[in-house]
């Protein structure tokens, strides 16, 4: 759900799908845990379910904290957005440190993707495991800053414009 007041949008994922999300991620969760218990796969069985708990646990915690929280993923204002839609989300980032806004396709998924103009100022902010993450992740995406179709309420194409539109808005204050 998108809830507009003045020039604040904020976004949240629907009800339904940070249960369905916190669902997916309990099961993974716990897939990865039984094939660390169960050692009848041996050596490879205990080292991809220690990968894929690492991978599944932090995540399946995230949402299980927004599930209860009820969090926004988004707030878009005429300053910038904050970005709280991944375990590696942004934070806060006003709309003159933003050179691209578009929507990718990645693995049977479509990704906002945001580009910053500075991206070692950038990252210098984020904490040092989050830093981390985003050179792991950095070859395989396009953008600095990624949010997931899965937790939004409206299409990756309405985020978008409603994104560039909020920054052409500041742009055109800046400059008048």
């Amino acid at each position: 759900m998108a809830i507009q007041s003045g020039d604040r949008i904020v976004v949240e994922t629907p009800a339904a799908r940070r249960r369905r999300l916190t669902s997916m991620g309990i099961i993974a969760t716990g897939v990865s845990l039984v094939l660390v218990v169960d050692r009848s796969d041996g050596t490879t069985g205990l080292a991809i379910g220690i990968l894929a708990l690492l991978f599944f646990g932090p995540i399946t915690l995230v949402q299980l904290v927004r599930g209860i929280r009820k969090s926004p993923v988004l707030i878009l204002d005429a300053d910038g957005f904050t970005d709280h839609s991944t375990l590696l989300s942004a934070g806060f980032v006003p709309w003159q440190e933003v050179r691209q806004i578009e929507e990718r396709p990645f693995r049977r998924r479509t990704f906002v993707t945001v580009t910053v103009t500075d991206r070692a100022a950038f990252r210098a902010r984020q904490p040092a495991w989050r830093r981390l993450l985003l050179r792991i992740n950095g070859p395989m995406v396009s953008g600095d800053i990624l949010i997931p179709d899965n937790v939004l309420p409206m299409s990756p194409a309405e985020l978008v414009k409603t994104m560039r539109r909020l920054q052409r808005g500041t742009q055109r204050r800046t400059h008048s």
